[in-house]
């Protein structure tokens, strides 16, 4: 009988683990890679006066990864400096 509890237990176990590396994946696909990379291009460009990124805003697979990662990158923490500004001032009210 234990074994059977412990069968039953692992495969909920190894089905548990496979939704949770799907959610992740896409959590890490839609937010780092799409919001952060449209987020950050215009304000890479604003910053570097049109030089970067040198794809148009829609071609971010021909972008090369280290490009794209320092885009993402400027996008997330233009949002998280955006949310925290926003904090600040609907707290100071």
């Amino acid at each position: 009988m234990e074994e059977l509890l412990e069968g039953t237990f692992r495969g909920l176990l190894y089905v548990l683990r496979g939704i949770v590396r799907l959610l992740l994946f896409l959590v890490w696909d839609l937010c780092f890679e799409v919001v952060a990379w449209y987020v950050g291009w215009p304000v890479c460009r604003v910053l570097s006066l049109g030089r970067f990124p040198k794809v148009p805003i829609s071609a971010q697979e021909q972008e090369s990864t280290l490009s794209g990662i320092l885009v993402s990158i400027v996008g997330l923490l233009s949002l998280f400096g955006a949310l925290f500004l926003i904090s600040r001032l609907l707290g100071a009210v």
